[in-house]
């Protein structure tokens, strides 16, 4: 079920009414209910795999209270890991290791092949298995009690809103709203409707506008000319950051009318002046489990120079990994690796003076920033790593004609607009305000939404990009 489909807007007003009416009698009924409600929009994609996320569920809520309870807890953290990691590395990385396997096979001259699964990738997987190995290693750590109720530690892992694309939420987070007395709150409620509709916006209007820019020249680069791949290359950095963005304003946003209020996941990522303050903005509920559960686990900073470079390069390539099975990703994540270790060294060496005072070197960090993430979103987006190759080769080389299609010339000046309608929508910041705003204010930002939402929607709209990792 999408979040832009009817079938959400008919199936959204029902769990919000059912919900409120059983909040008011028994707080147990309120948390079935949604459990019940979360199974059935998870089933929309595979009914099957629902038994795959409750095998998560039930093998984490044992494992958390023998954790707890025990004198050797490692062993049932080992547990917690083998199992989650195991399920998500067979369902996510099988194929890709076969395919790895087959390709070094046939380079080294024998006619041996693997046969492939036949199976789709569970939506949501990652989100999850991480959520959930969130739960266990804060056991571990002693910073969380278990869950006595199973019910209730189902709901944090399976909670409709943020289940197959985050925001990854803390178990300290949920728990400690769905203990309180929820009740209604107009400033929720508010902020809720105006994240939905500002969510729809990007994803609709923006995102779904884009891919008729992006989409032909990565799925084709060999027939596109130069200019064209360029101007693709910028579009793809909006296109993903609205499409992912928009995803989780409307996650959160659902979660505001139900009374749970979720981190937040994006902060306008395009003005970075650095690349670890890229990664403070990008989907930030991401880069601190990342941060927390791996990089601080693998020693962090705490080890020296070298150690520390090392942690930051694997915790980025792991993340690449997470993203999705390819060697694509894994070097998209391998290039912030770098970026974030020669920034390390910088730093620490004060190789360079910046006086951020200045606005020039404010523009120039901003544009070497800008450019470096752009040209890792390249190896993100890329079917294949050849087609990687391409279309770096078309801009160096500026292949072709400059001529581009009619259809591009409206989205392009859009695109080559984009980072200051960024900036100023950094100053504005609809999304932290959303519940904050005097009722003109509110209600011409609804407006204004709202027609652009009908004016501008797209013919064709496809599902969420995030939806696949």
């Amino acid at each position: 079920m999408l979040f832009n489909s009817i079938h959400f807007f008919i199936f959204l007003p029902i769990v919000l009414l059912g919900a409120a009416i059983l909040r008011k009698y028994s707080k147990k009924a309120e948390v079935l209910f949604l459990i019940i409600a979360s199974a059935y929009f998870y089933g929309q994609w595979s009914w099957n795999y629902i038994i795959l996320i409750y095998i998560t569920i039930v093998t984490d809520y044992i494992l958390g209270l023998k954790c707890y309870s025990s004198d050797k807890p490692q062993k049932f953290l080992l547990l917690s890991l083998i199992v989650n990691l195991g399920i998500l590395g067979f369902f996510k990385y099988a194929n890709f290791l076969i395919n790895t396997g087959n390709n070094i096979s046939t380079g080294l001259g024998f006619d041996y092949q693997m046969q492939f699964f036949e199976f789709l990738l569970p939506v949501g997987i990652s989100f999850y298995t991480f959520q959930s190995l969130s739960y266990t290693i804060d056991i571990y750590r002693k910073e969380l009690q278990p869950r006595k109720s199973i019910f209730d530690y189902a709901l944090f892992i399976s909670f409709f809103p943020q289940l197959v694309a985050g925001p990854i939420v803390r178990a300290s987070e949920f728990f400690e709203q769905l203990d309180k007395k929820r009740h209604f709150s107009f400033d929720m409620a508010q902020s809720g409707v105006m994240l939905i509709l500002l969510g729809l916006v990007k994803k609709i209007v923006f995102a779904d506008n884009l891919a008729t820019i992006v989409d032909p020249v990565f799925d084709n680069p060999e027939s596109a000319n130069g200019l064209m791949t360029l101007i693709a290359v910028y579009a793809f950095a909006f296109q993903i950051y609205f499409d992912f963005s928009g995803y989780t304003d409307i996650a959160i946003g659902v979660a505001k009318l139900l009374g749970f209020s979720f981190p937040r996941n994006f902060n306008h990522p395009y003005i970075a002046l650095s690349i670890q303050d890229f990664w403070r903005r990008w989907h930030m509920t991401l880069s601190r489990w990342l941060r927390d559960y791996l990089y601080i686990s693998l020693g962090g900073n705490r080890k020296g120079s070298y150690k520390t470079m090392r942690n930051l390069f694997l915790t980025m390539f792991l993340g690449g990994l997470w993203h999705g099975a390819s060697w694509n990703f894994a070097l998209w994540g391998v290039l912030h690796g770098v970026y974030l270790a020669i920034e390390r060294i910088i730093d620490k060496y004060k190789l360079f003076k910046w006086n951020l005072q200045n606005k020039f070197i404010r523009l120039f960090k901003w544009l070497v920033v800008f450019h470096l993430v752009c040209f890792a979103w390249i190896f993100f987006r890329a079917v294949e790593f050849s087609d990687s190759r391409q279309i770096i080769e078309n801009i160096i080389t500026m292949k072709g004609q400059f001529a581009i299609p009619d259809v591009f010339w409206i989205s392009s000046a859009l695109v080559v607009l984009f980072p200051l309608w960024h900036w100023i929508s950094a100053k504005i910041d609809l999304t932290g305000r959303s519940g904050t705003m005097q009722t003109k204010e509110y209600v011409f930002w609804q407006t204004a939404l709202t027609l652009t939402l009908i004016f501008f929607y797209p013919q064709q709209t496809g599902s969420f990009m995030y939806f696949q990792f």
